[in-house]
């Protein structure tokens, strides 16, 4: 089997650089409530993370993730500690 490439269309660049953040959170330990001026990706690649967004709580292990929306109010940690990863 061959495979043929695919042309990528010129506008099909992000329109802003993804900046990538990897980062150990210690037991029991939350990052302060903020918000950001663009969308986020939030996960952990081992353990698990506590997110807190606008009025909800999920608690995300390593199989999950959580889009965060331009201008969320939410604060992100661990109760266990896990490997923090946000895109």
């Amino acid at each position: 089997m061959t495979w043929e490439p695919l042309a990528v269309p010129p506008d099909a660049a992000a329109p802003h650089p993804i900046t990538a953040r990897a980062q150990p959170i210690p037991v029991r330990r939350t990052f302060a409530e903020h918000a950001h001026r663009r969308h986020q990706i939030v996960y952990a690649v081992s353990g698990v993370l506590t997110v807190a967004e606008e009025g909800r709580s999920l608690a995300i292990s390593a199989e999950e993730a959580v889009w965060l929306p331009t201008g969320a109010q939410h604060r992100v940690g661990s109760l266990l500690g896990a490997a923090f990863r946000s895109l």
